[in-house]
């Protein structure tokens, strides 16, 4: 995979973090959304995943460091959980131009998963 590529990758980030950080509700969170394993809270969370992966791929961590692999795997994570998160009703997602379609067909095109 080549640099530019891999920037490619990473730009798709962006939307997925905005996806899920809108989705958590950290009101009542002690950690204020950072995981803590030690911590039983945040073992039974019902947010827990989206508190793991937020950790592991928010602004404060330097992506480009991370290997392509792992970019690939924690897109595709974020990818699962936009999916879930649509309406069983919704539009049929291939011509569908909402936001959220519109940004799993540009991850899946990257993936080359098309």
């Amino acid at each position: 995979m080549t640099a530019q590529n891999k920037e490619k990758l990473i730009e798709l980030f962006d939307f997925a973090r905005r996806r899920i950080i809108q989705s958590m509700e950290l009101r009542h969170c002690p950690h204020a959304g950072f995981y803590n394993s030690v911590d039983e809270r945040c073992l039974y969370c019902h947010q827990g995943m989206e508190c793991v992966w937020m950790n592991r791929n928010d602004e404060l961590v330097t992506l480009e460091a991370k290997s392509e692999e792992e970019l690939k795997q924690q897109l595709l994570i974020a990818v699962d959980f936009v999916d879930s998160n649509l309406s069983p009703y919704h539009l049929t997602r291939r011509q569908c131009q909402c936001e959220n379609c519109v940004w799993l067909r540009e991850v899946n095109s990257v993936l080359g998963k098309s």
